[in-house]
């Protein structure tokens, strides 16, 4: 009986195993960081506040209700004084006669209502708040973009890593395979001991590499995680093929055109500008005058003794309504110094729109020349590799036959590691050229 329970819980901790793994293509990769980015989450929200502004500054113009109450107990009720002589015409001029006027407990409750008529600040302020609303959704696009960017290079950053750790797996495993065939021989005393010495050396230098480069394979995933939103302690695998993805790609993708009115960094610019235009008439709209109307209901109650609430006491009430209108007439010129500032920002702004346009249209040039200048690198490196790795296999084979030595052997692997470390530099530099490319022609 206890037999099938332990190989149920072996199963299962099995599949808790095998469910910690969890495995990405790149464009699962993408999806995830969409939804668990924490600067994604963050543009989202800055949408809703955007969104929360809007309604807060619509709501000024809307009607304001607001109720009070009041309680006061005069310990000493105030007293004024009048001549005596206009209460007894027989009194001196100058005798003054003192009289209290009030009583000991008041209480008063009100209800204000006021509604904005016309203010040419909150017009202007209601549309920008509204453009601010569209600035943060231009926000969330090129935040979309960055993290898009940024997980597509740790992703492939991670390929490379784990393309390095196969490449020095592979050898460091013929470095093996050849020092024990010379050991073998050296044990059968056919060889002298230098080679066998430095062959233990390559070995010990093959071995070397591998272990960093599983360390910053390590790095590189973890980096990914980060940027995907992930828990870096969570486990996980790729499964996009990086030759695959290189093979996509060729020297005629650089032939493409931009349109730089549609590039995040010129829209979002551009919006700086309409807030700017806005502030220039908020600032204009500060010469026109604002009216508003209010309503006002009191309830008062006067009592010498504290009986407020005692039925059939009286409470006299007191209900106001009016019209405030205020207009600016003279402000010393703080005014018009106000609206040449927001002009000339308004200038700067236009300025540094331009000067984006031109600078984008040489960043697209650019772009296009580091992906022809990484495309030929990866081509070059590409055939490198096929020629070191064919001299790297007949260096081999000499050395079995003793027509090289031990020294000749490791400077040749030296220079086939190199040109294999070249070439994956090389399939990075191309990738990331591409996404650079695809970034400023909005293809992301």
């Amino acid at each position: 009986m206890k037999k099938p329970l332990i190989i149920i819980a072996l199963a299962c901790l099995a599949g808790l195993n095998s469910s910690a793994q969890q495995s990405y293509s790149l464009e699962e990769a993408i999806d995830f960081a969409t939804k668990n980015n924490a600067s994604l989450k963050n543009a989202v929200l800055g949408i809703e506040s955007a969104n929360q502004k809007v309604k807060e500054t619509r709501a000024i113009g809307l009607p304001q209700v607001s109720a009070a109450g009041e309680f006061q107990n005069f310990l000493d009720i105030p007293i004024t004084v009048a001549p005596a002589n206009a209460f007894n015409p027989a009194a001196p001029a100058d005798e003054l006669v003192s009289l209290q006027f009030g009583t000991e407990f008041n209480a008063k409750g009100s209800l204000n209502a006021n509604q904005l008529i016309f203010n040419g600040s909150y017009l202007v302020g209601l549309q920008t708040s509204k453009k601010f609303k569209k600035v943060s959704e231009f926000q969330k696009t090129k935040t979309i973009q960055d993290v898009k960017e940024n997980v597509i290079k740790a992703y492939y950053g991670a390929l490379v890593a784990e393309k390095t750790v196969v490449t020095l797996t592979e050898i460091a495993a013929t470095a093996q395979t050849i020092y024990d065939q010379t050991k073998g021989l050296f044990d059968q005393g056919l060889i002298e001991e230098d080679n066998v010495t430095q062959l233990s050396l390559n070995v010990l230098q093959a071995k070397n590499s591998l272990n960093g480069a599983k360390r910053q394979w390590d790095n590189t995933k973890n980096l990914l995680k980060f940027q995907m939103g992930m828990d870096v302690n969570e486990s996980i695998s790729l499964t996009s093929d990086f030759d695959a993805v290189i093979s996509s790609l060729d020297a005629s993708q650089s032939e493409v055109t931009s349109e730089i009115n549609q590039n995040i960094d010129f829209l979002l610019l551009n919006q700086q500008r309409e807030l700017n235009v806005l502030n220039v008439k908020y600032e204009q709209s500060q010469y026109l005058p604002s009216l508003n109307a209010f309503f006002t209901h009191q309830q008062n109650a006067l009592r010498n003794d504290f009986d407020l609430l005692e039925s059939g006491q009286p409470w006299f009430p007191t209900t106001i309504w009016g019209l405030n209108l205020s207009v600016p007439i003279f402000s010393s010129g703080s005014r018009s110094s106000k609206v040449s500032q927001a002009k000339i920002q308004l200038k700067q702004t236009e300025n540094s729109l331009s000067q984006l346009e031109k600078g984008l249209s040489i960043q697209t040039q650019s772009a296009k020349t580091n992906y022809d200048n990484a495309f030929d690198t990866y081509t070059t490196s590409k055939e490198a590799v096929s020629i070191s790795k064919k001299i790297y296999n007949n260096y081999q084979i000499k050395f079995k036959e003793g027509l090289i030595t031990s020294l000749d052997l490791s400077q040749i692997q030296t220079q086939y590691l190199s040109a294999q470390t070249q070439y994956i530099q090389s399939m990075y530099n191309l990738v990331s050229a591409k996404i650079e490319l695809d970034k400023i022609t909005n293809k992301l």
